[in-house]
């Protein structure tokens, strides 16, 4: 247990303006450090490779050879995902500290809820632009290649279970949105290769950066704010119009995860499913941590395709599980779950202890998020195995006592008391500190803590993830009197192929659950509702089958079975086939 004073996990922002201030020194040791570790050989314990790979590919043990494992340490959609990712930062934290002249480095996180006034309006800064920036000037002149933007592969990387898959080579570059990282056949290659060309500088063989970072922006503050109001006749060529307070998007997401008041059915979307069966509202850390990962590996704003038409085929690296670790902002965004988590931690009196009840359940069996029950378990896991917080967290190691055992969820409960280091803040709305910003975050808070409007909620089942190549979201949308809203999203960050995990083909199935709190009874009696699927292109074949429209990026409509309901009306150019050939797998309700 630590006693020395505490060290600080700072916003990248604020590094960044202490650089612009004159004060560099905080952001260009931690440039040199990271620098440092990229360039180690892949297979030193401290190199960026080693740590990368530890949450996807290379895959090791049986998940390299049988697809019913994950061959990935990361957990996902289980009570670990908190405290696994937690360790996972700390020893990359301690790897850029072993770098010499750079002991005092801390991890900083990218704070994404960071708030501005852009034109009047209230809205986000987004990716800091030291995450996105080609190259990287020191205080006394000399420029390297930016080590935040991306990682190029030491070695190749290859799913042996779907070998042409997801397999990328030695030389290998990350990507984020709106490009194409997806070369893991000679077709693939070709077809991201043609897709990349629109982003090349006219006449030349060089991406636009500024283009490309201005989208990725884009995106990723569309994800954040996920208000839209789409009128009758909008024209679908020009970008949406977000009107009205932040609806359904990243921002509110966060805002309602902190308001869980169980550490289990916080911590996974597997556990918040179960919950949502008697509170609607609530919502995990899981859920919006998987949108920014979609934002910025390659999945368009929910609702706002518009605004990316020509970002149809992205297929970032942070959007798989498989390589997001080996993505530089991997990191920076998950300091920042792990200080939302940090946040649930301090609102809820839970410092130094994390219950895994959860009151009322009575089973049978444990409560599900607390084994791999109808998952892929990660390395050292079997799926009936119950997860307790002294189930080990592999691969990593700590001393104690002179023996070397594995971490566990109990050693890293406190973070000032067992890692020694404390968040720079703890709010979800820090901002640019103008009047007129602090105010429009005040109203908006004001907003928000109205009383709900109705206590129904939209629900989709049925939809199984292991028939779809990659990750993707659900999005819902009602339309009430000719105008259309965006009512929420559910992102799924899943794996390239899950066709080879027997179970998976008949368990993995998606839910969602969407507050419908905004709209009144009345408004809910004449709604029309409808569902999108924005997912990578190769999954046509798959859309299909719920096809109503075709938009950008392989974006399929869903059209509920069953006679219309007065609270819900199906779709009217819903094909009957689709219709029919998933009446007993699609379900959309009211409840």
């Amino acid at each position: 247990m630590s006693t020395k004073p505490l060290r600080v996990r700072r916003s990248l922002i604020e590094l960044q303006n202490d650089f612009n201030n004159g004060k560099p020194s905080e952001l260009e040791k931690l440039m040199v450090a990271w620098q440092f570790i990229k360039n180690l050989p892949a297979n030193d314990p401290n190199s960026f490779m080693t740590l990368g790979g530890y949450h996807g590919e290379p895959f090791v043990w049986r998940g390299s050879y049988d697809g019913n494992y994950w061959g990935g340490y990361c957990n996902h959609g289980n009570i670990f995902f908190p405290t696994w990712h937690r360790v996972y930062l700390h020893k990359l934290e301690k790897a850029l500290q072993s770098v010499p002249g750079c002991e005092s480095v801390m991890l900083p996180y990218w704070d994404q809820t960071y708030k501005i006034m852009v034109d009047g309006k209230l809205t986000f800064l987004g990716v800091p632009s030291i995450l996105t920036d080609q190259f990287f000037t020191f205080s006394d002149g000399t420029t390297i290649s930016n080590p935040l933007k991306s990682f190029k592969l030491p070695v190749g990387l290859y799913d042996w279970i779907e070998k042409d898959a997801y397999s990328k080579p030695e030389g290998y570059e990350t990507v984020r949105f709106p490009m194409s990282g997806l070369i893991g056949t000679p077709a693939d290659r070709m077809a991201s290769e043609n897709y990349n060309m629109a982003f090349y500088i006219p006449g030349t063989t060089t991406i636009n950066q500024q283009l490309t970072s201005s989208m990725l922006n884009e995106n990723v503050t569309g994800w954040l704010s996920g208000s839209v109001e789409i009128h009758e006749g909008f024209d679908p060529t020009k970008p949406y119009v977000p009107e009205g307070s932040f609806r359904g998007g990243i921002d509110e997401m966060y805002h309602r995860c902190l308001l869980n008041p169980w550490y289990t059915t916080f911590s996974n979307n597997t556990s918040r499913n179960e919950l949502n069966k008697t509170d609607k509202m609530a919502q995990s850390l899981e859920s919006p941590h998987g949108s920014i990962h979609l934002a910025v590996g390659g999945i368009n704003a929910p609702g706002q395709d518009a605004n990316s038409a020509s970002a149809t085929d992205a297929n970032g690296d942070m959007g798989e599980n498989e390589t997001a670790g080996l993505d530089p902002i991997f990191f920076f965004h998950h300091c920042n779950v792990d200080r939302i988590f940090w946040m649930w931690q301090d609102r809820h009196e839970s410092r130094d202890k994390l219950d895994l009840t959860v009151p009322g359940w009575e089973g049978p069996g444990v409560y599900p998020g607390q084994n791999n029950v109808n998952n892929q378990p990660p390395v050292g896991y079997e799926q009936e195995e119950q997860l307790t917080l002294e189930s080990p967290l592999y691969p990593f190691k700590l001393v104690e006592n002179g023996v070397e055992r594995n971490y566990c969820s109990a050693d890293v409960i406190n973070i000032e008391k067992q890692l020694g280091f404390r968040y720079e803040s703890l709010s979800l709305d820090n901002n640019d500190g103008k009047p007129e910003t602090i105010k429009a975050i005040a109203k908006l808070r004001g907003l928000k803590a109205l009383a709900p409007k109705s206590d129904k909620a939209l629900v989709i089942n049925g939809i199984n993830r292991a028939k779809i190549n990659g990750s993707f979201v659900l999005s819902a949308f009602a339309t009430i009197d000719g105008n259309r809203f965006f009512i929420g999203s559910e992102p799924v960050l899943s794996r390239w192929k899950v066709t080879a995990c027997k179970n998976c083909m008949t368990n993995l199935e998606v839910t969602a659950t969407f507050s419908l709190s905004d709209f009144t009874e009345d408004e809910l009696s004449r709604a029309i509702f409808d569902v999108q699927i924005n997912g990578r292109k190769h999954n046509d074949t798959e859309f299909a089958k719920f096809t109503v429209t075709n938009n950008a990026n392989a974006t399929r409509m869903l059209s509920a079975a069953g006679a219309p309901t007065p609270a819900f009306k199906s779709l009217t150019t819903a094909p009957a086939t689709a219709q029919a050939a998933h009446s007993k797998a699609f379900h959309l309700s009211v409840v």
